[in-house]
């Protein structure tokens, strides 16, 4: 299997007082021949729901009919491990192979678990992601780990720092190899928590706007994990000692060193494609010298850890002249400009839950600004900034006030998944919710 990666900057010279630029890094899994089921990747599941008491009725009882559902897909080649939280936590199945006996075993308890109490969730998603971590069942083969985190709440016992439960995420993945997706159902979890855990963890965040979603998006994502040809995949950047780099795609950085940086970009299947844009700054210099960025891919597959040769992206300092005459790549200023956007919106949504409407228009600004200067390049753009003001009006009709949460979930999670190019596995939305 080949993965292949092309940088392309926005533009290729540098001003000597100094300068930046954007750079799109394009990742790409080569289309492969569809595997026959029995050649699938083996899966380690934890299922961990929320049983908290407002997941009381067609709730826990539809997750409790999703986590039956995929159970149906797996067999003896899986493992699986079911947790169920409130503000305590109770392991269903330590993890265990997906048997016929197990399977009516994981049945039976579910059966037994009703709503009730507060949202414990960071412990409740520590204690699934533990049930499945260390050294594989005997006689299991090496594969895929994934956490499904399920929940329509905000955490309100143990830890709730959304940063700390992030970087846990990160942690995790990296260390123990177990990805973690989310699932926020209705208009009361907080997406602010949901998505930064999915990014960091490499898993994918979903917004569930009704119960039936639940089956929909579980079976969906399981699909996807059945089809995983790199898991783990990681994207590094090296620049100059004085260089900046800043991640405009909603993906999770680590410095591994003060030149390099490590981007966690989940796990890729077949003919999937990527673009993860980067703004670089470059410093001031005296002589028409140039810079460099390097970047390479790191992934698993097959139970070992692979990695491209790195390669080099030239950018070379100019006067004046020559950089004024320069125009931009159209492809990457469109890119760019999408990206910026999502951005703004996450964040200015973000603000507006906190009241912060000040804060909240002058990201929206900011990344309008962006656009106004490039549209004449890219005509494209001018839709992406329609829509950075129609948010901003439906901020100013409701000053001091937060927008409705069903509306602010939904553009956030429309806005991630454009930047991660991530599909949207829920039904479409019936007039009617249940």
């Amino acid at each position: 299997m080949a993965i292949t990666l092309r940088m392309r900057p926005e533009r290729r010279f540098l001003r000597l007082q100094g300068s930046e630029t954007h750079i799109d890094f394009q990742i790409q899994v080569e289309q492969v021949a569809e595997k026959v089921k029995e050649q699938r990747i083996p899966l380690t599941l934890a299922l961990v729901l929320d049983r908290s008491g407002s997941m009381a009725g067609g709730k826990i009882n539809t997750a409790k009919k999703a986590a039956l559902t995929l159970l149906d897909h797996l067999d003896e080649r899986d493992q699986i491990a079911v947790v169920v939280y409130d503000d305590q936590i109770d392991t269903v199945q330590a993890l265990t192979k997906v048997t016929p006996a197990a399977k009516t075993a994981i049945s039976k308890q579910l059966e037994k678990i009703e709503a009730r109490g507060a949202t414990a969730l960071h412990e409740g998603w520590l204690t699934g992601c533990n049930a499945i971590a260390g050294d594989a069942l005997p006689g299991q083969k090496q594969g895929l780990s994934r956490c499904f985190l399920l929940t329509d709440g905000l955490a309100n016992q143990g830890l709730t720092d959304t940063e700390q439960i992030a970087v846990q995420a990160g942690g995790i993945r990296s260390n123990a190899g177990i990805s973690t997706s989310t699932f926020g159902i209705g208009e009361d979890y907080n997406e602010a928590l949901l998505g930064p855990m999915a990014v960091a963890g490499g898993g994918q965040f979903h917004h569930l706007r009704k119960t039936s979603e639940i089956v929909s998006t579980f079976m969906g994502e399981l699909g996807e994990l059945f089809s995983v040809l790199a898991s783990q995949v990681c994207l590094e950047i090296e620049v100059r000692e004085g260089v900046t780099t800043k991640v405009i795609s909603a993906y999770w950085s680590q410095e591994v060193s003060p030149t390099r940086q490590s981007l966690t970009i989940g796990d890729l299947l077949g003919g999937e494609e990527r673009h993860v844009i980067v703004n670089v700054v470059f410093p001031e210099q005296q002589k028409l010298d140039g810079q460099t960025v390097r970047a390479r891919i790191v992934w698993q597959e097959g139970g070992q850890k692979r990695q491209s040769d790195w390669q080099e992206l030239w950018l070379s300092y100019a006067d004046e002249r020559l950089c004024e005459k320069e125009l931009p790549d159209p492809h990457v200023v469109q890119l760019v400009g999408e990206q910026k956007v999502d951005q703004a919106k996450r964040e200015a949504l973000k603000l507006n839950q906190q009241r912060d409407q000040q804060g909240a228009q002058q990201v929206l600004r900011e990344a309008n600004v962006y656009l106004q200067a490039n549209i004449p390049y890219q005509q494209g753009l001018q839709t992406e900034a329609d829509g950075l003001s129609w948010i901003s009006q439906e901020m100013e009709k409701s000053p001091g006030a937060p927008m409705a949460p069903g509306f602010v979930k939904e553009a956030y999670y429309q806005s991630h998944l454009r930047s991660r190019a991530q599909r949207d596995h829920r039904a479409p939305k019936d007039p009617e919710e249940e």
